[in-house]
């Protein structure tokens, strides 16, 4: 007895020098569920860890384990402590011994529990074997799976719940929706949308945001815009959404209009109009935004500061991309290993391949996607053999090159010449890596030949391709052959790729060209009068200056005048 009188003596003291008193507790209580219940509820309020120690304490000095009322306090605790899985199903075998998993109420939390320490599998086998599911045991499964991401499996249990008789409320209803809209399956998600309105359920603000979210991600922006006017008070995430919605369609001036009318903005609202101008070809407006987000006092996330770097990469501007990462390095955001990938890719779309190793030295740990990114950077400055150097050290560190790796090895090799190279990595990545080559790569191999004057090899290779030669490898080959003079092979790619494509500009001009070149004038009047009938037309070429856009032919630019006299060398 003195034992068991000195475990609650510490345990009572413990909880008292954390400002949590409990009650003397007899060794022989008349209610101990309701003992331990105190004692973790206690407990719980200073550290989870100790209201384990207080359920271990009663233990101790005589009272039964905990019962169906305490179990769901002691697994909430469980969940919430360091290593919680070894917890949980200690708390899980508790359960079993006092019988008490046939309880609705202990088979939800034990549900909870797992789920929160990430054993979703084993929560899914509690819930399996409950006797009864109610709304709430169905509702914490449901939201397991989507916040693990696992949106099919979300889909698949409501359409098991829906056969069992309970009726869903509307934070299951905004469950489900949600995972619709993240794997855009927008024919479950119409078909909540007319369960409640026949069933005549309240559509509250939360449901009407899911519903809008829905709609405007399965770039339904009409059914959208429908709820989102019948709202009586736009929401943040409603709002959210629609600029979401509309920045993804390429509507981006309906975004921005309702971007403006926000009264409040959170980081999300303004990661969706900073990213809605990125991936609409507007670099200059999403760096402007991003600066007045900054302005506002905003804190960037993850999200928005990709865009902005997206932005800046397909800018070209190196003044701005060296503002970008001076922006990331005083936000400590140079540690996220998707940012420095990103910044990597953008200083070597900016110019600053010196930048770019640079970035790519200091990083502690480097993914597939941190050396792919570098050596595409040296491909992209013709720098082929640091290309192949960098390749041989990823080898060493035992990364795995993927086929993205692989085209920009390829590409590196056809911009430098590298013929030897070239035609050994391609062999390396289909017989070492057994990686199927795509079209992409077929047409860098067919390039490299083509540049080399080794035109037979190109077309041996295209004639072997396991796929079909689209377009782009013809057009490869088509333009090799009007470099080296081949007018034959040129007439004859020429009218392969105009199989395929008979509005290819770029073929049928190649194609004049190559008959006027051998003094077949009439057939290259025959190829220039097809195109005038089918109103073909060369495109017009462009070229971007950080201050301003010329395009050839064009008459846009304010002193276009000025600027033609100056080319003339008429202006003094």
């Amino acid at each position: 007895m003195e034992a068991q009188a000195h475990h609650l003596r510490q345990l009572r003291a413990a909880l008292l020098r954390r400002g949590h008193p409990i009650p003397a507790l007899p060794a022989s209580h008349p209610h101990p569920d309701r003992a331990h219940l105190a004692a973790i509820r206690a407990a719980a309020a200073s550290s989870p860890r100790l209201a384990l120690a207080a359920c271990a304490c009663l233990r101790r000095v005589g009272l039964p384990p905990p019962g169906p009322r305490a179990l769901p306090a002691l697994l909430r605790s469980a969940a919430r402590c360091d290593g919680a899985g070894a917890y949980v199903a200690s708390a899980h075998a508790a359960a079993v011994r006092v019988g008490a998993l046939g309880d609705g109420f202990v088979g939800t939390a034990l549900v909870g529990a797992y789920v929160a320490c990430g054993r979703v599998g084993d929560a899914r086998r509690v819930f399996g074997g409950m006797a009864e599911r109610d709304v709430v045991a169905w509702g914490v499964m449901l939201d397991s799976y989507c916040q693990t991401q696992n949106y099919k499996a979300a889909l698949l249990l409501f359409a098991e719940m829906k056969t069992s008789g309970v009726v869903p409320d509307q934070l299951i209803l905004a469950t489900v929706l949600s995972a619709c809209q993240h794997i855009r399956h927008l024919r479950t998600g119409k078909a909540i949308h007319s369960y409640m309105l026949v069933s005549d359920i309240l559509i509250n603000a939360h449901l009407s945001s899911a519903l809008i979210n829905l709609y405007a991600s399965c770039a339904k922006m009409d059914m959208a815009e429908k709820l989102y006017n019948g709202m009586p008070r736009k929401d943040l995430v409603s709002s959210t959404a629609m600029v979401s919605g509309y920045a993804k369609n390429r509507k981006v001036e309906v975004a921005r209009s309702i971007f403006d009318g926000m009264p409040e903005k959170d980081v999300v609202s303004w990661s969706a109009m900073i990213s809605g101008y990125a991936e609409s070809n507007q670099p200059s407006e999403a760096l402007s935004l991003f600066s007045h987000m900054q302005e506002h006092g905003v804190r960037s996330d993850e999200v928005t500061v990709l865009s902005a770097i997206s932005a800046c990469a397909n800018l070209g501007s190196l003044d701005k991309a060296i503002w970008i990462h001076s922006f990331t390095e005083n936000n400590g955001l140079t540690k996220i290993l998707r940012i420095c990938n990103a910044l990597i890719d953008m200083f070597a779309k900016c110019g600053g391949i010196t930048r770019a190793l640079s970035i790519f030295n200091e990083m502690p740990h480097k993914n597939v996607i941190t050396w792919t990114s570098m050596i595409a950077a040296f491909a992209m400055h013709g720098d082929g053999k640091s290309a192949l150097v960098l390749f041989e050290q990823m080898k060493k560190e035992d990364v795995e090159p993927n086929k993205v790796t692989f085209l920009n090895l390829l590409y590196a090799c056809s911009h430098a010449g590298l013929v030897h190279e070239g035609r050994s990595l391609f062999r390396c990545m289909v017989q070492e890596y057994r990686i199927e080559p795509d079209f992409e790569h077929y047409g860098c191999i067919v390039d490299l030949l083509g540049r080399a004057k080794l035109l037979q090899e190109a077309v041996d290779l295209i004639e072997s391709m396991h796929l079909g030669p689209n377009v782009a490898i013809w057009g490869s080959l088509l333009a090799a052959c009007w470099m080296h003079d081949d007018l034959k092979l040129g007439a004859f790619t020429a009218k392969k790729v105009l199989e395929l494509d008979p509005n290819h500009d770029g073929a049928s001009v190649l194609l004049s060209k190559i008959y006027a070149k051998s003094g077949s004038w009439n057939d290259a009047e025959e190829v220039r009068g097809v195109m005038k009938l089918h109103g073909i037309s060369k495109e017009t070429g462009c070229s971007w200056m950080e201050l301003n856009e010329f395009a050839a032919g064009g008459e846009k630019h304010s002193e276009s005048d000025k600027i033609l006299l100056k080319l003339d060398g008429k202006l003094r």
